[in-house]
């Protein structure tokens, strides 16, 4: 396909998702973002010859080296905000971001792995399509270009953001010390169009639907939509083709007018369409603290011991400390904006 000059390819990044050889050892570190570098998760099952079988390692991957470097880098950030202890307020926080990010990649992989096993039951093997999606997901390539496109990361990170508990309510701190990208940050890729899927329940149900069909079909691109995000890239630049990208993939998958596509959707009991389809990844085969950690590296101890089984204030006592360190200030009684330019309005408890 001909690309235009600085238009994003469609060359597929290194993502979440990873399958490695059988070792201690990862070649190389996590996902290809600066949030949650540090980390990757390897699906339940490998599929190989039309079947499917277990993998023995899989679960959250964390590098500890990898991730007490990035947790130093943000403690010099907080000590900077007059955060006090910060060596162990931001391991805490790069740790949760990555953990629930890799959590939401398990729910994907579990809603993934149950299709597949019922069509092992039905019809004795799986189509050709089972892993190809996968496979070119999970492809770890140094020389990258992020493909906005692979919108499972937006989800991950939308389902951050999203959490209902305290966590949910640290976005602004995952903001502030770039776990969790600005939402024009484009040269991030997907992961930064978490904002719209975050806050917009349309957005959110057809992004996971673009999910689906990614997986169903093998394609990157199943809705055929990035030559449009190129054409207006050529003519606006990238930030405009970022800024199209979501719109462009919620008509695809929910257009306003179904005259020509009424098949694809159904009324509710309230009268509102939507699309017919295998719905989102709301939860996971397992709970978060039933998936397997694995801790790679030097430190790996220490993180074992912080945020392991045998820590009373994992996970809800460190969430809750988090919380309390940070807190969003109501100025002139005004709601803070976290996408705001004044970062004054930002506080911290002492």
């Amino acid at each position: 396909m001909f690309v235009q000059p600085g238009i994003p390819t469609m060359r597929i990044p290194r993502g979440g998702l990873s399958i490695l050889a059988d070792s201690d050892q990862p070649e190389s570190v996590g996902e290809n973002d600066p949030g949650v570098r540090c980390f990757w998760y390897r699906p339940m099952m490998r599929i190989e010859g039309g079947r499917m079988r277990p993998d023995t390692d899989w679960g959250i991957h964390v590098e500890s080296d990898c991730l007490a470097e990035m947790a130093a880098r943000v403690a010099g950030q907080m000590e900077q905000d007059g955060v006090v202890n910060a060596s162990d307020i931001a391991l805490d926080l790069c740790f949760l971001f990555g953990f629930d990010h890799e959590y939401f990649h398990h729910c994907v992989d579990s809603a993934w792995t149950g299709h597949l096993q019922r069509l092992i039951e039905t019809q004795g093997t799986l189509p050709s399509e089972a892993g190809q999606y996968r496979e070119m997901y999970m492809d770890r390539i140094d020389d990258v270009v992020d493909n906005w496109l692979l919108v499972e990361e937006t989800l991950a990170n939308a389902h951050v953001v999203r959490d209902p508990t305290r966590l949910g309510g640290l976005r602004e701190a995952f903001l502030r010390y770039g776990l969790l990208p600005d939402p024009d940050e484009w040269k991030r890729g997907p992961y930064a169009l978490w904002d719209r899927a975050a806050f917009d329940s349309r957005a959110f149900t057809a992004l996971s639907h673009h999910v689906w069909m990614q997986y169903l079909k093998g394609e990157a691109d199943p809705c055929g939509i990035w030559p449009e995000i190129e054409k207006i890239c050529h003519e606006g630049g990238n930030e405009s083709g970022f800024a199209e990208i979501v719109n462009r993939i919620v008509d695809a998958v929910d257009p306003t007018n179904l005259e020509d596509d009424a098949h694809s959707h159904v009324l509710d009991r309230a009268g509102v369409s939507v699309p017919i389809s295998f719905g989102g990844f709301q939860q996971g085969l397992l709970r978060r603290l039933s998936v397997p950690l694995r801790v790679h590296g030097s430190q790996s101890g220490m993180i074992r011991a912080r945020f392991g089984k045998d820590n009373p204030d994992w996970p809800y006592g460190i969430i809750e400390g988090l919380y309390m360190h940070f807190r969003i200030a109501e100025v002139g009684g005004e709601s803070d904006d976290p996408f705001g330019d004044d970062d004054d309005d930002f506080e911290l408890t002492p």
